[in-house]
């Protein structure tokens, strides 16, 4: 089998053994998987036949399957990934350092102006309750409404009173 398409068939199945827990009921299913693999493997002339070939037979989505039924394993990033991590957020803040701002601002005063509406909203249904108004603004709101819809309101006319 050519080097480059035992290449691609590692990748593949590092995901099971670096990155993810099998459970015992799945690892018939990723064994068939793996031996699958090489099979297409021992029948491709170069990698770019294996992926189309891989591609050809649905095994992109039984390796996704597998993956969504095992457990993911924790990573611990070395100091030279977690380095590399933030020197490319950092990078990606200051290209993008005024739409980053420009949406938190907006995404900080839509959510200001959410609560305020609803603050506005609960102390104006308290203020009916006290009032002893709340019944009768309910009633003529649910009339309102069944009127602006057409087959509210003839649900409305024919329906029986309790």
């Amino acid at each position: 089998m050519d080097r480059a398409i035992m290449q691609c068939i590692c990748v593949r199945t590092d995901f099971f053994e670096k990155y993810y827990s099998v459970p015992g009921n799945v690892q018939a299913e990723v064994d068939d998987f793996i031996s699958k693999m090489h099979s297409i493997g021992e029948q491709s002339k170069d990698a770019q036949d294996f992926e189309t070939k891989f591609a050809e037979n649905g095994l992109q989505n039984v390796l996704n399957s597998l993956l969504s039924r095992c457990t993911p394993k924790p990573y611990k990033m070395t100091k030279e990934e977690k380095a590399v991590a933030k020197e490319t957020a950092k990078k990606i803040f200051e290209e993008d350092r005024s739409r980053i701002l420009k949406e938190g601002v907006e995404e900080a005063i839509d959510y200001s102006s959410v609560m305020a509406e609803e603050e506005l909203m609960a102390l104006k249904r308290k203020a009916m309750i006290e009032a002893g108004v709340y019944d009768e603004y309910t009633r003529a709101s649910n009339a309102i409404d069944m009127i602006k819809d057409p087959k509210g309101f003839f649900k409305g006319l024919f329906r029986m009173n309790k």
